[in-house]
């Protein structure tokens, strides 16, 4: 950040008074400019003993495949946001959702809020950002080519414990200097 977003001088990245970390804050009006995590919501979505998954048509991880999820937007739910998502990349109409799981991506400040859900019907298809779009058994899962570990992890939770088993699962992922990540299971 360069200039504060309030009157358009630049800022400088320093601790207020009374805070405990760096924020940027405005060199003439002294306004703090505080920079929140971002909220991602997505959907595990069945259609009979199959998931949904949706190819990638954008970076990153153009090709791969993953569950329909991305940013919220303002002035939506979480449930609202993966529905949403759910329409945009795969055309999904969504039944019910009901939250599965919490996952805290520290190192890119991210927090993921994955959901679970019936799709209404098995009419799917590639919105914008997928390529394709398609249902999968457990078995059908091309595992190497899921684009995030967060998605895999997801994935894996689901099939191990179903969508109905009345907890919330919550990790947090940590990454090293050499891009390796690693999950740290809370619950």
């Amino acid at each position: 950040m360069n200039y504060c977003s309030q009157c358009g001088k630049t800022v400088s990245s320093k601790i207020p008074e009374g805070d405990n970390r760096e924020r940027y804050v405005c060199d003439s009006c002294k306004t703090i400019h505080y920079q929140n995590p971002n909220n991602i919501a997505g959907a595990i979505l069945t259609w009979q003993d199959k998931v949904l998954l949706c190819k990638r048509a954008i970076d990153p991880r153009y090709g791969q495949w993953t569950l329909p999820a991305g940013f919220m937007e303002n002035n939506e739910t979480v449930a609202q946001a993966a529905a949403r998502e759910s329409m945009e990349e795969a055309n999904a109409r969504v039944g019910a959702l009901k939250l599965f799981g919490v996952f805290s991506m520290p190192y890119l400040s991210q927090v993921y809020l994955m959901f679970t859900g019936s799709l209404i019907s098995d009419d799917i298809a590639p919105g914008a950002e997928s390529l394709e779009v398609e249902l999968f058994t457990r078995d059908q899962i091309p595992w190497q080519e899921i684009a995030f570990p967060v998605m895999s992890h997801s994935l894996e939770l689901f099939f191990r414990f179903g969508a109905d088993s009345g907890k919330v699962h919550h990790a947090w992922f940590s990454r090293s200097p050499d891009r390796e990540v690693k999950i740290h299971f809370e619950s």
